[in-house]
Formats: structure tokens, sequence, C-alpha cells
């Protein structure tokens, strides 16, 4: 007996609780959300289209070894030269010119190839220096497979001493002497002249300054010589020290604060006399541009005032700005060509300000502009509250709208405790509500059901922007009973299988 009443109660028991949520597979609320100079006066820039590059190193032994600047230069000795492929000295020419070199700096001499066309190597020569007693001073082999036209043959400082050598050109395969030369070694120093004019620029306008050292008689550009300028005024002393390039030129751009200086250009090299120059620089001070950005923010929060500053086309990264607002002013430092203040204005207006630019360096700068304090709109949710029987399902609106009643145009309804959210569309947002059931519990054939069951749910309005403000309401949803067999509202009695069962609402 006790088992059929299980079953009644099986057959009969609907099981709900009432809930307001988002449409779903389980029709819950729909609408989810989650939300880097030219060599022109170098001595061998006739050769500089085809043309190797060698250097003698440190004395070792009373042996001065040759080495190749590039990869494809070769120095070897009779033991790994491929001899077979060597040209003999009337499959090409090599010849070299009488030359003065000075011991103190690095210096090169010049080999002319007419280089050989029908043999593996392109020439294959010993090039051998003798002092004034024909005591060979060293040997070494020399011989590439480009087809060189010159030979670029640099003697660091310090590698011979002071003297008159011999120079032999020798071919390799057979040893006939192709040239010889003299080579004059002298420590006389060189004697040069500045040229230099006045220099005159802005401040930070990266203008360069020229300065070039020359030989006096000849005016070939002197390349390698340091140089000492020096700046002077009667606030700061700068000095700096630079190396003339390959045709005698420095060039740079002086970092030099606004102001007039003497310029004192002197040689740094004891080898190079050069007489003093003495020039005159004049710095002046720069303009500068300067925007400032839209200021705007909603009342209660902070609006940001932004000037952004540039002079010659730079990023100025100096100075202070002063903003002047609502009766107060704020200075802030300039960096990386921004100043940067964010404050609070109370009152909803169009606020005047000004913003004023001031350095040491550059020329005054002051630019108008407004700052707007937009108001915020206190809103309010409109919506009823429901009534229905287990099984319906229904849709209802929420309207959003401001306190004076105008349509709230962003933002989302949410059912709080429940993370479903519904999209505001011009003022309004749909919720789907399902109503469960009445039902109590029972004993024995007895089923209990209220008349009516009520909850509360809580819905939010979350804006989207800082334009609407928060706001909430509270909706009552109440499930009134139905009996879905026969429609009753009251107590009642169904016969199942041969049992009476009784639906008891209270």
């Amino acid at each position: 007996m006790l088992n059929k009443k299980y079953i009644l109660f099986l057959l009969f028991l609907m099981v709900g609780i009432l809930a307001i949520s988002s449409v779903s597979a389980e029709e819950n609320i729909t609408d989810t959300i989650t939300a880097d100079d030219a060599n022109a006066a170098d001595a061998i820039s006739a050769f500089e289209d085809d043309i190797t590059e060698m250097t003698i190193d440190d004395k070792k032994d009373s042996e001065i070894v040759s080495v190749a600047e590039n990869n494809d230069e070769l120095s070897l000795d009779e033991s790994n030269n491929d001899v077979l492929g060597s040209p003999t000295h009337d499959q090409y020419k090599v010849w070299i010119d009488d030359s003065t070199i000075h011991n103190w700096q690095e210096e090169p001499i010049i080999i002319h190839v007419n280089p050989s066309t029908s043999t593996e190597y392109a020439y294959d020569f010993y090039i051998k220096f003798y002092d004034s007693n024909d005591n060979e001073v060293y040997s070494q082999n020399l011989y590439n497979t480009n087809q060189y036209t010159s030979i670029k043959y640099n003697i660091p400082a310090g590698n011979l001493d002071v003297g008159t050598y011999t120079i032999k050109l020798i071919n390799y395969k057979d040893d006939v002497i192709m040239d010889t030369s003299t080579l004059t070694v002298v420590s006389d120093p060189y004697y040069g002249v500045f040229s230099a004019g006045n220099y005159n620029a802005y401040y930070n306008s990266g203008t360069v300054y020229t300065i070039r050292v020359t030989e006096r008689g000849t005016g070939s550009g002197l390349s390698g010589v340091s140089v000492k300028i020096v700046f002077s005024n009667s606030k700061s002393t700068i000095t700096k020290y630079y190396t003339t390039d390959s045709s005698g030129y420095i060039k740079f751009a002086p970092s030099l604060a606004v102001g007039t200086y003497s310029i004192a250009i002197s040689s740094n090299n004891p080898n190079v006399v050069i007489s003093n120059a003495y020039k005159t620089a004049v710095v002046k001070k720069s303009s500068v541009t300067m925007k400032l950005a839209k200021a705007s923010a909603y009342q209660g929060f902070k609006v940001t005032l932004k000037a952004t500053l540039k002079s010659q086309g730079k990023n100025v990264n100096e100075g202070t700005v002063t903003f002047k607002i609502n009766g107060k002013s704020y200075k802030v430092a300039v960096k990386n060509g921004v100043a940067t203040k964010k404050l609070k204005l109370k009152k909803v207006k169009k606020y005047k300000y000004t913003a004023t630019f001031k350095a040491t360096n550059y020329n005054a700068k002051k630019v108008k502009a407004k700052a707007v304090v937009k108001k915020r709109y206190a809103t309010k949710l409109i919506v009823k509250n429901q009534k229905g029987y287990y099984g319906n399902k229904k849709t209802i609106t929420v309207k959003v709208k401001t306190k004076s009643g105008k349509n709230v145009k962003d933002g989302w309804i949410e059912v709080v405790g429940y993370n479903s959210y519904s999209k505001v569309k011009n003022g309004k947002a749909k919720l789907y509500v399902s109503f469960n059931s009445n039902y109590q519990g029972y004993s024995g054939l007895t089923l209990f059901y209220k008349k009516t069951v009520k909850s509360v749910y809580k819905l939010k309005y979350v804006p989207s922007s800082l334009k609407y403000k928060s706001s909430s309401k509270k909706i009552k949803i109440t499930s009134k009973f139905r009996c879905d067999m026969c429609g009753k509202k009251t107590t009642h009695s169904h016969y199942i299988n041969g049992y009476q069962v009784t639906i008891r609402v209270y």
C-alpha cells in the first residue's frame, strides 16, 4: 500500500521554484552577455672602385707581416702558394711610385696593378723593403684572384724608422723585379691651417658646425688629426675633441644652451702644427608649437589638461607649462614633449583656461582653450510586478529613463545574483519570466499547494558610460495555483488508478 502511495505521489508531484532568469534551453533570460663622408681629397680616390687594402702589422723578429683587410685578400708563403696558378712577370704588370710617409701616423702607399686575365691569380709578387745599407727589412708575398687595379698598402704609425728605403716588387714565379721605388720616412710635422666660420643656430636645431684642417701650401685635407674645440662664456666652458675624416673635415652639431660663446680651435696632435683659430658661436632661443588636447569629463570625475610641445620637429624636454583655470594656477614640468595636469571641477559648465610655456632656451608660448564638465544623469527603472499561473511564460519590458523622463540610450539590466543581463535599447530592456509550481509537499494521499507564492528579485541598471548613473528596483513575481489537470483553483480530489488523491489548496 505504501508503494502505491509513492507511485501516486510521483504521478502528481510537480516541483518548481518561481524564478526570473534569461531564456535558454531551460527557458531563462535571453540577451545574455559577458561584458645610422666622402673621401674627396684622398690620394687614392682614383682607385676607389677597384682597390684592395692591406696593412703592415707591428715589427716582430725583423719581419713585418702584411695582412689583408677583406676576406678575399690572401698572403701566403711558398709552402701553400699554388705555383701552377701564378702568372709570369710578362702576364701582368705592377708598379709603385716614390712616396714619403710620416712615421708618427698610419699612411698608405699605393701599388698599381694591371692584372693577369689568363692565370688563376691576377697577380702574385713579393713586396720587399731594403734600408739604406741594402739590408732587407722584410719580405711579403701578395697575391689575389680578384681583378684589383690598385692595392692600398697601409703602414702603421711607428713601424718604420726615419730614413730612406728601397721597395722592390718581385714576381713570385720567376723572381723578375717588376718595379722599384723609393720610400722616404720622415718625422717632420705637418703644418696645417684651420678653416672654420662663426656658428649661428637656434637652440636644439641640430645645425652642423664644420671645421676643416688642410696642409699649408698644398691645401690638401689632413686626415686623422685630433682637434680640440673649446666653447666658453661667462656661464660655462665646454671642451670637445674630434678627429678629422679622410678629407680633413670635422662636422658636428654643438650641444649648447642659449647664449654667445667664444670658440677656440687648436691642434691636439703634437705632429700637426696649426695656429689656433678663434671664432664666435651664437645660439638663439627656439620657437615652440604647443597643442592642447580636448579636455572634458563628467561631473564628479577628474578632467585632464594636456599640452604637447615641439620645436624643430623634436619633443621639448625642458621648461614648464602653467595651466590657469577657475581662478587657480598649476605649474607642470615638461617631460618628453608633454605636460599634464588632472583636476576635479565641481560645476557643470564650460571653463576657459590658458596654458603658458616658459623655458630658458625657448621662446614663451601661451595658448587658450576650454575644458567642459558634463552633467551626469540620474536614472530610474519602470517595471510592473507580475502574476501568472504555473507553466506560463511571459515577456516583460523594463523601461530605463532619466529622472526627467528621457530614454536612456546605453547600458544593461542585470538580474542581481543570477549573472543575467539584458541590453538597454532606446530606453527599454526585455526580460523573460516563467511561472513555476506552488507545490509545498504531501502527506499520504494529500498533496499541498499554496494558493499564491510570491518572490522578489532585484533589477539593476548598469550604465556603459559615465553619462548615466546606476539605479535599481525590486520586482515582485506572484505565482497563482491552478490545477493542470482540471483547472480548478481551490481544494479538490482526483481518482487515479482507483485511489482518491486530494489536492489541498491553502
